[in-house]
């Protein structure tokens, strides 16, 4: 990669980072389009997956005081044990129906939960505040299944985890701690097989070792933006991002159907 490309690059690591920690999810999605343009596909998923993993530790030594571990285990697990399902699975399902319907079901629920915030703002760590989805052990075990599969299939499980975990009203400080300790769960599941498979060729690893610290940089800014952010400013930020989510996946799906 040329010098110029490669700090365009990383500039946009820190942006994706930084949005991705005030989310608490969302940065491997921004990033892996944007990587394609610079690698091969599959060095692209490989060395975001890498950044993605750099991410999520650092929020964790940000956020860990407020890790909520009764529901990483609940939900952590499945996600885990799903992935590698979801990953066998790829081979042989229609990615793009599965992107159509994960899109058309992130813009539906974002656009009822961001007109409920509006109407009935959610108190912070009220639990099930602003969520349909309930705040149960059985919903977290359906979500961290349904999560891991779905980053098995299409690499990106964020979305169905963010869903998920709203319903349980958690402060933005755990939530977003306990968002990224799923995630890292999960990355480290994949990871060891895109190294094993060679996805980054050894001419990268200086890339890699710049991602270390634009992750943690980006990591930082994020968590010092989101504390100035109120509970409901919060909240619709993270509709926002679900959202937009949302019309990526159906614009994709919907691109791959053509």
């Amino acid at each position: 990669m040329e010098s110029n490309s490669l700090w365009i690059f990383l500039a946009c690591a820190f942006a994706a980072e930084v949005i991705g920690t005030m989310a608490g999810f969302g940065a491997a999605t921004v990033l892996t389009p944007i990587a394609s343009f610079f690698m091969e596909i599959k060095t692209a998923v490989a060395v975001v997956a890498c950044f993605h993993l750099f991410g999520n530790a650092s929020r964790i030594a940000f956020f860990w005081r407020d890790l909520k571990w009764a529901i990483v285990r609940q939900f952590g697990l499945a996600a885990v044990l799903c992935a590698f399902v979801g990953a066998q699975a790829a081979a042989w399902l229609p990615a793009t129906s599965i992107r159509v319907l994960l899109g058309g079901f992130l813009i539906l629920y974002a656009l009822l939960e961001a007109f409920r915030v509006t109407a009935v703002p959610a108190r912070p760590g009220e639990r099930g505040a602003g969520g349909r989805v309930p705040a149960t052990r059985h919903a977290l075990l359906v979500g961290g299944m349904a999560s891991g599969l779905i980053a098995g299939l299409i690499g990106t499980g964020g979305a169905i985890r963010s869903v998920c975990l709203l319903a349980f009203g958690l402060p933005k400080e755990a939530y977003i701690g306990t968002s990224a300790v799923i995630a890292l769960l999960v990355d480290s599941t994949r990871l060891p097989v895109y190294l094993t498979q060679r996805f980054i060729p050894p001419a990268l690893l200086p890339l890699i070792i710049g991602l270390t610290v634009v992750a943690f940089g980006g990591a930082w800014l994020g968590q010092r933006l989101v504390r100035t952010v109120s509970p409901v400013r919060f909240k619709q930020l993270v509709l926002l991002m679900l959202f937009l989510m949302g019309c990526k996946l159906l614009l994709d799906g919907l691109q791959g159907a053509a």
